[in-house]
């Protein structure tokens, strides 16, 4: 059966998740604290056992002048005892129907691991929000950036509305200062260079990298480097050589990919 969840289902929401998504870094439990909503959760059950679930986080996706609405899936899984059984399928078609009654262009997730792309293929899903991976190594002194803070919001906003694709998630004042909570809590935090007082560079990172950057230059590559007390780490930007995310419109669009990071992912 396919339900809305509960604030009783609580109990089981949270062993499923720690069943499928096992951390040792704080993420879990700030998730559950501060971020987690009961209200966007579809639930498919059995026998009184949880057996899958999903979450649909609103979203909203400026491409070709436009504005849209659309869903992201997120933490989707399927408790092991019962996979192959059909639950995540129906599910997943439970929240196009949701979509389609509420108006929104299109459904949009990022696969955990790469041969997700294959299972969600068949669902209508195509790979199209593309980013760049690269791995930095230290050779030399660089520009070490300041920590940013919710003052920093409106220009890191302006920033990436500047510089990302013009096919790209929106992101509101709020969800600026969730990304900042988030990485100062479980992360290392998010970083940025300065020009005549103006931003011009960020990066959100976690201990080993950074999984969101923009305006980075050699220098700053190494300065990052620095106050990560790394001799390498990954970075993450805006290109086209990886597919980190897929959609699945509902109406048939023109772009040939867009840009998303920053999702919980």
């Amino acid at each position: 059966m396919i339900r809305r969840a509960q604030p009783q289902d609580m109990p089981q929401i949270r062993q499923l998740w720690q069943t499928c998504f096992p951390t040792a870094d704080g993420f879990n439990d700030y998730f559950f604290a501060f971020i987690f909503d009961c209200d966007t959760v579809l639930l498919s059950g059995q026998d009184g056992a949880l057996c899958a679930m999903l979450q649909m986080l609103p979203y909203r996706l400026q491409t070709g002048g436009d504005t849209l609405d659309v869903t992201y899936i997120y933490g989707a899984c399927t408790d092991p005892a019962y996979r192959r059984q059909g639950h995540m399928a129906r599910l997943l078609e439970a929240s196009f129907a949701i979509d389609r009654a509420a108006g929104r262009a299109a459904s949009t997730l990022i696969p955990a691991e790469p041969w997700l792309f294959d299972f969600y293929r068949p669902f209508g899903y195509a790979p199209f929000f593309m980013v760049d991976k690269r791995t930095v190594t230290r050779t030399t002194d660089g520009d070490v950036p300041l920590r940013l803070g919710a003052e920093d919001v409106p220009q890191m906003a302006a920033l990436y509305n500047r510089l990302a694709p013009d096919c790209r998630m929106e992101r509101d004042i709020a969800a600026w200062d969730r990304q900042l909570a988030l990485f100062d809590a479980v992360g290392a935090g998010a970083f940025g260079w300065f020009a005549n007082g103006v931003l011009d560079g960020y990066a959100f990172c976690w201990a080993d990298g950074a999984q969101e950057a923009f305006g980075l230059t050699p220098a700053r590559e190494q300065g990052l480097l620095d106050v990560l007390g790394r001799q390498q780490c990954t970075v993450t930007g805006c290109g086209g050589t990886s597919a980190l995310g897929c959609i699945k419109w509902y109406d048939k669009r023109e772009n040939s990919h867009g840009y998303m990071n920053l999702m919980l992912n």
